[in-house]
């Protein structure tokens, strides 16, 4: 009897130990499992959650450009346009990620434009600039300047929305080119820094249409700028698409129309005097004053 419980004990116990490692083995596949997870996959759906952001920050800038055209299309002061725009992504539920943050921000005076020919134009322009705070994803910044978008990352810049620089090459070589200055209540800063959803608001103020006179016999153009790369590409191959050459593309000695040369922060538009065309430029002001906030937007008063 007693030999007989002895066994039953000790299948008991054998059981027992059997259970134990079998919880052990399942609960170290699970942790082995949830490693794997975090460790392989996490990072791929965080960088492709980030990188659909970073997209819809491009569609969002897209919008804004399109709502600051249409003022300048309506030039009628007192009616705001409201651009939402998503400062971050949120992180995976259940699982350790980190969330993406933004930072939104109107800058007056960031960039500068000079024009020298039988007169002068000098005048600074606000910018509205969005940089992201990835955690997987390539940090990239979305920046309205001048009339156009310019997307800014590590490896440099590119213009994303063109601006609104018009050349025309007849029996000389005509320019329109539409400047947007970007203002704010007091032409102080205005930022927003986070992860939800904020917007901006813009409000057509005045332009200078038919005010000013055409620059003629115009030797240079000086872009000021933290995106030169951007500028001087498209700058570049807006003006040899409508017919102007740059000498280095030949290598003969041929007499080009311009040369485009980046020094420190500014992209430097040269036009030869060996070229057969004179030039003449047309600047446009427009003035939109922006406001970010979430909401709530201060009086002009």
């Amino acid at each position: 009897m007693k030999n007989i419980i002895k066994m039953k004990t000790l299948k008991n116990s054998n059981n027992a130990v059997v259970g134990i490692v079998a919880s052990f083995l399942i609960i170290g596949l699970i942790v082995a499992v949830l490693s794997v997870i975090q460790t392989q996959y996490v990072p791929k759906w965080m960088e492709e959650k980030e990188a659909e952001h970073m997209s819809d920050i491009a569609d969002q800038f897209a919008e804004l450009n399109y709502a600051i055209t249409t003022h300048l299309k309506n030039q009628i002061s007192g009616i705001p346009i409201l651009t939402k725009i998503t400062l971050g992504s949120k992180e995976m539920p259940y699982l350790m990620s980190n969330r993406a943050f933004g930072h939104l921000i109107i800058t007056p005076n960031n960039l500068l434009i000079n024009v020298s020919g039988n007169s002068f134009y000098n005048e600074t322009f606000g910018t509205i600039k969005y940089n992201s705070i990835n955690n997987y994803y390539l940090d990239q910044s979305y920046i309205y300047e001048g009339s156009g978008v310019i997307l800014s990352q590590r490896s440099g810049s590119v213009m994303y929305l063109k601006q609104n620089f018009d050349v025309l090459l007849q029996d000389n070589i005509t320019i329109t080119l539409n400047l947007v200055n970007i203002t704010t209540i007091n032409n102080k800063n205005n930022s927003m820094a986070g992860y939800g959803p904020t917007s901006i608001q813009t409000e057509y103020v005045k332009d200078s249409y038919n005010e000013k006179p055409a620059i003629d016999n115009v030797k240079y153009i000086n872009i000021t700028t933290d995106y030169t790369q951007g500028w001087y590409s498209y700058l570049n191959s807006t003006l040899r698409k409508n017919g102007l050459n740059d000498p280095k593309f030949y290598e003969n000695d041929y007499k080009g129309d311009y040369e485009i040369l980046i020094k420190g922060d500014t992209v430097v538009l040269h036009f030869l005097e060996k070229s057969p065309f004179s030039v003449d430029i047309k600047i446009n002001y427009i003035e939109i004053e922006a406001q970010i906030a979430q909401g709530v937007f201060e009086s002009r008063g």
